[in-house]
């Protein structure tokens, strides 16, 4: 009797320390992910959440962290930012055919924010240490082999939802060259007229159909904005 009652208790004590390491464990990951970092934002130290990955892992990419007045907070992996909703900076560029039409793309199933939908823009998340003009520029070049044209910001908005949290800038350029797809990022993609445009607006991505209403607002359809920017689009504008 007495030798069951011993291992029943090794058998207790085991599984209370197994308990112990396991909650310790998720505490203490809890604490370097939720509670450390934005402590010591607060104190304006930089902030690094874990190493960087491997190339060409996206996951791993490193973003600002940014506050609400536009200030980095410190540096965090894009899936931190998006585990935690992190506000950081995002470029969305509408790409105008001279004739007027938009070009629309449907996002690839891999995505890791709003997959599978249709965007009215070509949108990047804006790297650590990269400007808004750079990042747009790259975005364009890269999702739809748009080059040789000058994009040309427009204005800034502030997106929120359960997915994305971003500060948006919007730019805009007129293209009437070849279009090549990134698989990674665009599965599909057509040039459009208004009708075909607005009858899609409800499988947009909500932020870039935010950011696509206020474009319609200051400059209505079309590539309109070329007139506040620069005559007959000759170079980039500031």
């Amino acid at each position: 009797m007495q030798k069951l009652f011993m291992i029943h208790a090794l058998y207790l004590i085991a599984f209370y320390l197994w308990l112990g390491f396991t909650v310790g464990y998720f505490f203490r990951k809890w604490l370097e992910t939720r509670w450390v970092p934005s402590f010591r934002a607060a104190r304006g130290d930089a902030v690094t959440l874990s190493p960087a990955g491997s190339a060409g892992d996206v996951a791993e990419e490193r973003v600002e962290w940014i506050g609400e007045d536009g200030r980095a907070l410190g540096r965090v992996t894009r899936r931190e930012m998006r585990a935690r909703n992190l506000l950081h900076r995002v470029t969305a560029t509408l790409v105008f055919h001279p004739d007027g039409r938009l070009y629309v793309q449907r996002r690839s199933a891999s995505k890791d924010v709003y997959p599978g939908k249709f965007d009215v823009c070509v949108g990047g998340t804006v790297a650590a240490g990269e400007d808004f003009a750079t990042n747009a520029l790259r975005e364009v070049g890269e999702e739809l082999g748009v080059r040789g044209v000058p994009v040309h910001p427009l204005f800034r908005h502030r997106f929120q939802d359960a997915f994305t949290n971003s500060l948006i800038q919007v730019s805009a350029c007129v293209y009437d060259g070849p279009i090549t797809l990134q698989p990674e990022e665009v599965s599909e993609g057509a040039w459009m007229d208004r009708q075909q445009v607005e009858a899609l607006l409800e499988l947009v991505c909500p932020d870039s159909a935010r950011g696509f209403a206020l474009y319609v607002e200051r400059y209505g359809w079309g590539p309109d904005f070329a007139r506040d920017v620069l005559p007959g689009l000759g170079g980039e504008s500031g």
